[in-house]
């Protein structure tokens, strides 16, 4: 960055030198021309001096810093884009993406509630240029298709970019929930075993999926399908915000190829898949419990104390947080009905002024109602969707230090195998059996092999996940910024709203006579 500024214009005082560079004696020499004369000539050498020293201080200095991103590792293959780090991209079409219609302050559909910014678009500030370009994903008007148990939602799927990987500038596709499930487990199985921290879309809901199936009523399965709406959005955008996910080829085909996608083994608990994966969980489990290995570096060990500390504190925020929305609401509804009830009273009060006085309340009172539903609904969408966002997260990054932990037992375990044919070939050595010694230093070498390749697994997955981890720090910080500040901003503002209110309705009161 660079910081450079102009000398500032010489004014009368400075061109002169008198008040700037006057000598304290000359009051007291007037009389003396001589020594006056002398006392100039200093005050001449002095500005000349001066206004050197500060052309060198103003002289402009500038220096710049670049950043790289570290490619994907490991030995398996991945179909993924990569988007250039340091070479600007340019829009391909810029007319149609103005800066201000790629801003990510959004506000949701159905809502007021301004969702946070950094939330809504693909920016990350930390990895420089590869993020000046912009993916904005909204998921918008659920719709319900078929009757009964066969029925299922589809969600309207708008995306805005100006990276140059996609082929529009602007697409729209249609997913049902199945579509957003195979998309994670599609990158889980690339990313996630070398050390990527993958998002968590929202968890699969039996009884609200029934409930919106078997009724006939949308208004009674509205909340569930708004509330798994902005959960598949966050899901999206997080995916665009992360550096190696957004370049995927199945991502991107998931974002800009309207049909049919395959089907994930996921969307059925009673599937094949579905009980393979429920055995490997169990298996994960008793692998921890029967094989406790000791950590071997105390950053991993202290971060996984943080970690489990901050899960526990999320889930109790967002356990009050639920309280304090059914209450808002319930709150909510009295208010209501109380309006209600001043109303019929001021419909049958004979006192004119009284009357009047009670339906203004109860007109300000339903506006109240109104405004604490509002806040009910910011409780809800602002902060206790982020901190249940969080959750997920943390489980993501939990996943992500068992593959660690995986290979850092596999590494172990062929040590262990290697200790053991060196043992076997000793013992073949001290029985004579010789033409076995040479099968035997076969294998040694390519358990060497395995020991080596396991290690440099180890010490790579390593090296990624703390990338992962201080990327989910920073996003972190600038989340919950981002959602308190708003979350503040919204009670200020109804705090606000309802002083104007009550400030309204005492001319009316003073008026009962």
């Amino acid at each position: 960055m660079e910081n450079s500024r102009e000398p500032p214009p010489p004014t009368d005082e400075d061109s002169d030198g008198d008040d700037l560079f006057s000598s304290p004696t000359t009051d007291a020499i007037d009389n003396n021309e001589e020594v006056e004369r002398v006392s100039v000539d200093k005050k001449d050498n002095k500005d000349d001096s001066a206004k050197a020293l500060t052309e060198d201080k103003l002289s402009p200095d500038s220096g710049c810093e670049s950043a790289t991103v570290d490619s994907l590792i490991g030995d398996s293959e991945v179909k993924s884009v990569p988007v250039p780090s340091k070479e600007p991209q340019e829009s391909i079409c810029p007319s149609s993406l103005p800066a201000d219609a790629l801003k990510g302050d959004e506000t949701a559909p159905g809502s007021s509630i301004k969702l946070p910014e950094k939330a809504q678009t693909g920016k990350d500030e930390e990895v420089g240029d590869e993020f000046a370009s912009v993916i904005e994903i909204l998921v918008s008007d659920p719709k319900k298709i078929g009757d009964g148990m066969n029925a299922y939602v589809v969600y309207k799927v708008t995306t805005r970019t100006n990276v140059k990987i996609f082929r529009s500038c602007e697409m729209t596709v249609t997913r049902r929930f199945s579509d957003f499930l195979g998309l994670h487990e599609r990158l889980v199985e690339s990313y996630q075993c070398r050390g990527k921290v993958v998002p968590q879309p929202p968890e699969k809901s039996v009884l609200g999926m029934t409930k919106v199936k078997m009724t006939k009523d949308e208004t009674g399965s509205l909340d569930f399908v708004e509330k798994r709406r902005a959960a598949l959005e966050r899901f999206l955008n997080r995916i665009a915000q992360h550096p190696d996910l957004r370049g995927d080829r199945y991502f991107i085909d998931f974002l800009e190829v309207d049909g049919d996608l395959p089907k994930s083994s996921a969307t059925s608990a009673l599937s094949s898949a579905g009980i393979a994966r429920l055995f490997g969980k169990v298996g994960d489990s008793i692998n921890k419990i029967a094989f406790t290995l000791s950590e071997p570096d105390q950053w991993f060990e202290d971060k996984q104390e943080q970690i489990d500390g901050l899960d526990h504190e999320l889930k109790q925020l967002h356990a009050s947080l639920e309280t304090l929305v059914v209450h808002r609401r319930e709150l909510s509804q009295n208010i209501g009905q109380f309006a209600k009830s001043i109303a019929v009273l001021g419909s049958v009060e004979e006192n004119m002024a009284l009357s009047k006085a009670l339906s203004a309340l109860a007109d300000i009172e339903t506006k109240v109602e109104q405004l604490t539903a509002d806040q009910a609904d910011a409780d809800f969408f602002v902060l206790s969707e982020l901190v249940k966002d969080y959750i997920n997260l943390i489980q993501s990054v939990k996943d992500t230090l068992n593959e660690r932990m995986k290979m850092y037992r596999l590494w172990k375990d062929s040590e262990a195998t290697l200790a053991k044919k060196h043992e076997a070939k000793a013992k073949l050595e001290q029985q004579r059996k010789l033409d076995k010694v040479d099968l035997a230093e076969q294998e040694i070498q390519e358990w060497e092999q395995r020991v080596a390749k396991s290690q440099e697994g180890f010490e790579e997955i390593s090296k990624t996940i703390r990338k992962e981890l201080a990327h989910f720090e920073r996003q972190k910080a600038r989340d919950f910024k981002a959602t308190i500040v708003n979350y503040l901003q919204t009670m200020m503002n109804n705090q606000q709203q309802l002083a104007t209110y009550w400030e309204s309705f005492i001319p009316e009161a003073k008026q009962i006579v």
